[in-house]
């Protein structure tokens, strides 16, 4: 879990990401206490005070069996993550144009 410096230069920021119980699906921590399949959802925390209250939220979901795994994940400046393992958890895997099944389907001559 991330602790927040309060004497960093920059401010830290970071949300609480999760799997949801019943699919899988990677979700965030929301202001309102509900849990969102979009990034941009999810609440910001910037001070240690509201990052404690979204990590004792977290671990009541956890009891009731709505999300596993909570955890914290550090933000930068744009509200992106900042690995990029949660990059990916975000936005999907990326993958080079050339390697999309639509533009491969394309390039095939018909027989």
């Amino acid at each position: 879990m991330v602790t927040i410096n309060k004497n960093a230069k920059e401010e830290l920021k970071s949300v609480i990401t999760a799997n949801r119980f019943a699919d899988g699906r990677v979700v965030w921590l929301t202001d309102q206490g509900y849990w969102s399949v979009k990034l941009e959802e999810a609440q910001v925390i910037s001070s240690q005070s509201d990052l404690e209250f979204a990590q004792e939220q977290a671990k009541k979901d956890v009891a009731a069996q709505y999300i596993i795994d909570p955890y914290s994940v550090e933000l930068n400046s744009n509200n992106i993550p900042l690995t990029t393992r949660e990059q990916v958890r975000a936005f999907g895997p990326s993958t080079h144009p050339e390697f999309n099944p639509r533009s491969i389907q394309e390039t095939i001559p018909n027989e």
